[in-house]
């Protein structure tokens, strides 16, 4: 009888042998707590939150002793505003008695009734112990099934925190905003888009002349934040809104007046706009597509950055796309390779990557492509294209500098940049040759040809071999020759080594060994064979001594000229210019090992540092 009695009083003060939620996946509700606000579990998770449910009844001992805590961790984790949102649920009292329990602990989270839903998600999440706290991750999972025991408030926070969850100060002041950015400028049309950060819950925005928004300001009294809420309409998303019927060639305000949830005004975003003056059709509308090489174009950050871009659209297969094509290559490297004032890139609505693959080598195009695959045929679209090929000039300013160059000759493309004032540029490539006076090997042995890239990026290397037929290593692997390129890559500030092979006929026949070239900007490669007396080419026109060097080097030869010194890393230490036949260069500072000398007549040489 007296274990009986134990166990009804037990079962009284809410605690059981189990007190844990079962399961491991969420089941949604929909419920309205004792304030009449609808809350919605689903809608909470999909919004990135955690959701800590609290089940508990107004007569559990151990929930008075629990509930204070909780209360507590609530406040240290950001008060519902951050990483995880706390709800209460009472398994079976009365709006009333959860409305007294609220004011007694002071709980400002969302407590649910019995009758308004408490009873039935209770029994959804067979709840059987109180009180019972579990934790549901975003991805609806139920990552704590019973947060137990609750010895003060720290337990609930380092429950949370194991969990990747951080604590927020409820205190901290909102820093709502909105950006605005302008999709597009016609004569009579300005299309932006509205979007609001996490802090802004309601904004405000409007269109409007320079001269409207000057007047407002002045007649009403209210600053610009007002003024937009007066004039403007109120959105909460993200939006896009074409304004129609302004006045062409016109100065307008596109202005968004971001409010908190405290309802207090953020800085009004402003962006200052001219309508265009010519008929709707000035502005190119932006794109996005990815080139055969799986490279994402973007028009507007190509002319942001202050290029123009000229935009080959061709059909692959069409016999008056292909006319034009060895034109539009030259004037690609006669306008310097994409480098400087014009960025080229071709588009093709039909033909597909592989295609478009052809066409590149076909035509030796080194400029991106999109294909089909890559977008080609919705950028077509919406401009929209009309005839094949048609070239188009755009500059940075998103505005059209000639819609359709035509004919697409190079006369008439150079024509076009030229009105521009685009000017011409010569594609750099850095070029090494080794041949037989440069390198003296013994026959059947094998020549080290290290070399250096001091280049600012990856550098991509086209290597020809002679139609003899050498043998290479590259990297220890061995290629036999053949009369076909083959290609490797030397990263930023690291070397590569290729090993030579020559016989006695080859030495004795052929002028150009190997040559490594790279039309990067600012190409440059260092090379050194594996001893300096076989580089005859290299050490002819100076010498240099004493090596090793302590204290200092020098360099006599016949009008030197510029100087460049390079560590063994290929990174450029010093640089010097002379005219005379004599410099002395001073290593005290230099650290121990190998370096490079290179001068501007192609000399190449190698001394060591050995303090």
């Amino acid at each position: 009888m007296k274990k009986l009695l134990l166990i009804i009083i037990m079962m009284a003060l809410g605690w059981g042998l189990k007190a844990q939620c079962p399961l491991t996946t969420a089941v949604d509700f929909t419920a309205t707590d004792v304030h009449g606000t609808e809350v919605h579990l689903f809608d909470i998770l999909d919004g990135g939150q955690y959701v800590l449910l609290d089940f508990f009844f107004v007569n559990c001992g151990p929930c008075q002793q629990a509930t204070p805590k909780v209360v507590e961790s609530y406040y240290t984790m950001g008060c519902n505003m951050h990483d995880v949102f706390y709800i209460e649920i009472s398994d079976r009292d009365s709006d009333a008695a959860c409305q007294n329990w609220v004011n007694n602990y002071g709980v400002e989270y969302p407590t649910i009734s019995g009758p308004a839903g408490g009873s039935s998600i209770s029994s959804q999440y067979h709840i059987n112990a109180f009180p019972t706290v579990i934790l549901i991750a975003p991805d609806r999972s139920i990552v704590i099934q019973d947060l137990w025991p609750i010895n003060n408030a720290q337990s609930v926070v380092t429950a949370l925190t194991n969990q990747g969850l951080q604590p927020h100060d409820c205190n901290a002041s909102y820093d709502a905003q909105v950006s605005i950015t302008i999709d597009q400028v016609q004569e009579t049309e300005i299309t932006a888009t509205f979007t609001p950060n996490e802090d802004c819950a309601t904004y405000y925005y409007l269109v409007a002349t320079a001269a409207e928004v000057e007047g407002w300001l002045s007649s009403t009294g209210l600053d610009l934040a007002q003024v937009t809420q007066q004039y403007g309409m109120p959105a909460e998303d993200e939006i896009t809104q074409t304004f129609m019927g302004l006045e062409p060639n016109t100065e307008h305000l596109v202005c968004a007046a971001p409010v908190d949830p405290d309802g207090n005004f953020g800085e009004v975003a402003q962006e200052s706009v001219i309508t265009t003056n010519g008929g709707g059709d000035d502005i190119m509308p932006d794109f996005t597509g990815t080139d055969i090489d799986g490279n994402e174009i973007n028009l507007y950050s190509i002319l942001d950055n202050g290029q123009a871009v000229l935009i080959n659209f061709f059909l692959y297969g069409d016999p008056f796309s292909e006319d034009i094509m060895n034109d539009v290559v030259e004037a690609y490297h006669q306008y310097g390779c994409n480098e400087h004032d014009v960025f080229f890139m071709e588009i093709s609505p039909n033909g597909h990557d592989d295609e478009c693959q052809t066409w590149i080598e076909l035509f030796k195009v080194q400029y991106p492509t999109i294909s089909r695959d890559g977008g080609g045929n919705d950028i077509a679209q919406a401009i929209p294209v009309g005839l094949y090929p048609t070239l188009m000039l755009i500059r940075p300013d998103h505005t059209f500098a000639v819609r359709d160059i035509y004919p697409p000759t190079l006369q008439y493309i150079i024509d076009a940049m030229e009105d521009q004032g685009y000017e011409q540029y010569t594609c750099y490539d850095e070029t090494l040759t080794f041949n037989m006076n440069a390198i003296n090997v013994d026959p059947l042995e094998v020549a080290w040809i290290t070399v250096f890239n001091n280049t600012s990026e990856e550098a991509n290397v086209t290597s020809v071999r002679d139609e003899y037929g050498l043998l290479f290593t590259l990297d220890g692997q061995t290629m036999y020759g053949s009369n076909e390129p083959f290609e490797f890559t030397i990263p930023q500030g690291e070397s590569i080594e290729l090993g030579l092979y020559l016989d006695e006929i080859a030495k004795e026949t052929i002028p150009d060994v190997i040559t490594i070239s790279s039309n990067l900007p600012d190409a440059s490669f260092v090379a050194m064979v594996n001893a300096p007396e076989s580089v005859e080419e290299n050490t002819a026109s100076i010498t240099l001594f004493p090596n090793p060097a302590n204290e200092s080097v020098t360099l006599t030869g016949i009008n030197i000229g510029t100087v460049s010194v390079f560590n063994a890393l290929g990174q450029k230490v010093e640089n010097f210019v002379t005219e005379g036949n004599v410099l002395t260069i001073n290593t005290a500072k230099y650290e121990n090992g190998v370096y490079f000398i290179k001068t501007n007549n192609g000399i190449t040489t190698r001394f060591v540092v050995k303090h």
